[in-house]
């Protein structure tokens, strides 16, 4: 395979932590060569993060891409510092006037096992790789935001995904830039800011004493830069996915959710010998999913209270108009299961009108119309909306496809089940 075009990065301004060697270094060479201002960020400490710091590795590197034809600035803060993470930023914005890319490398390794782990060994490596990413990420996506444009790189580690023994900070932290990631390329999605997590496998001082020499040899951080550098392009518009790359190899990870079973019959609670006959039908991951966000997961879980009861029996008419589920709703409330509850919750059904439920110190009231301040809006059409609460048509597969949107605070809508039974 052969690409038509070659990717470049003239004009776009571009952020690699912990650059003055190892992959840091490839990422911020390879950027300046293809077009990218680059600032060089490297604190300049031990492998293990001690020391005063030092200029040398991130001037280096400066010079490298300078004399290649590139540009490129120096910076020395330590990411594991709210300023030093604000300083660096400050030095693309003062140097080249934004940020388009930041590329989260920074690390360091204290390895041990968890009885012999310190807590200033744990605290140490979660304040760089964790917290550091955030330190810069912050500052960093307030420039992306105003610019409409932004691509972020989080770090993370096969420690991370699948374990391995003696790294229990390193591997925590890894894994929580997973959840970052997962978090951040929702509030980034409006703003065109992609943000992907990529897994090296490559060889660098963290990991000249965890990878085989036999094997070192074979995992140049070369190989790595490749799926790094697309992720950071124009031409790539995936966001919240997980890479792992090394030596030439590339696949990507995922956090895989199982159909999972009901277990009982739901008028009592469920047993704990309940669990153990239905084990195996909870640990089968046939049919497994991926979830874009927790509300696919919980509201796909729990949108049974849009549907109502389920399909009535041969003979029984069911609701035949939406006005008609609206007319019943204040008779179907469960005043005893609304203490505390304040919301409204605005439904826009296409064909038939508006109406709105507005429930407050424990009363119900329901009228047509839009109200000024709804807290949790559903959207669906006339026929759509009658299947569903009829029991003729999937909750889960109406919100999938499209078919019932919920805007505003959706985790209220798990609020309708107990809110409502009709």
């Amino acid at each position: 395979m052969v690409a038509k075009n070659k990717i470049r990065f003239d004009g776009r301004v571009a952020i690699v932590t912990g650059a003055g060697g190892g992959l840091g270094r490839v990422y911020a060479l390879e950027l300046g060569k293809r077009g990218a201002k680059v600032v060089v960020n490297d604190f300049g400490g031990a492998r293990d993060g001690s020391g005063t710091g030092a200029a040398g590795p991130a001037d280096k590197v400066v010079d490298e891409i300078k004399a290649a034809g590139g540009e490129a600035v120096a910076n020395y803060d330590n990411v594991a510092t709210p300023e030093g993470g604000a300083g660096i930023t400050k030095t693309a914005v003062d140097a080249f006037g934004k940020v388009d890319i930041l590329i989260n490398n920074a690390g360091i390794l204290r390895d041990k096992g968890l009885l012999k782990m310190e807590p200033e060994n744990w605290q140490a490596v979660l304040d760089v790789h964790l917290t550091g990413a955030y330190n810069v990420t912050k500052p960093a996506f307030q420039v992306m935001r105003d610019n409409g444009f932004g691509r972020i790189i989080m770090t993370t580690s096969a420690a991370g995904l699948y374990g391995n023994f003696g790294q229990t900070n390193y591997s925590s932290a890894k894994l929580g830039l997973v959840g970052f990631m997962n978090t951040l390329k929702l509030e980034g999605g409006k703003y065109n800011i992609k943000v992907n997590t990529v897994a090296p496998i490559a060889a660098s001082r963290l990991t000249e004493d965890v990878l085989p020499p036999d094997l070192l040899g074979k995992m140049k951080p070369e190989y790595v830069s490749p799926i790094v550098l697309y992720l950071c392009s124009e031409e790539c518009q995936e966001t919240g996915k997980i890479y792992n790359a090394g030596a030439g190899f590339y696949n990507r990870a995922a956090i895989m959710t199982s159909p999972g079973v009901v277990v009982g019959d739901g008028k009592k609670i469920t047993s704990v010998e309940d669990v153990s006959v239905a084990w195996p039908n909870i640990m089968d991951l046939k049919g497994a999913k991926e979830y874009a966000q927790l509300n696919d997961l919980v509201l796909g879980d729990l949108l049974s209270a849009l549907e109502g009861k389920k399909a009535p029996a041969a003979g029984g008419g069911g609701f035949t108009s939406v006005k008609e589920v609206f007319d019943k709703m204040p008779s179907a409330f469960q005043a005893g299961a609304a203490s505390g509850v304040d919301v409204v919750f605005q439904y826009c059904v296409a064909g038939e009108g508006d109406w709105y439920a507005e429930i407050k110190g424990g009363a119900c009231t329901v009228a047509a119309g839009v109200h000024a301040k709804p807290i949790c809006t559903l959207k669906i059409a006339a026929a759509d909306y009658l299947d569903l609460m009829n029991g003729k048509m999937n909750a889960m597969k109406a919100y999938t496809s499209g078919k019932l949107k919920i805007e505003g605070d959706l985790m209220k809508s798990q609020l309708l089940e107990k809110l409502f039974k009709f």
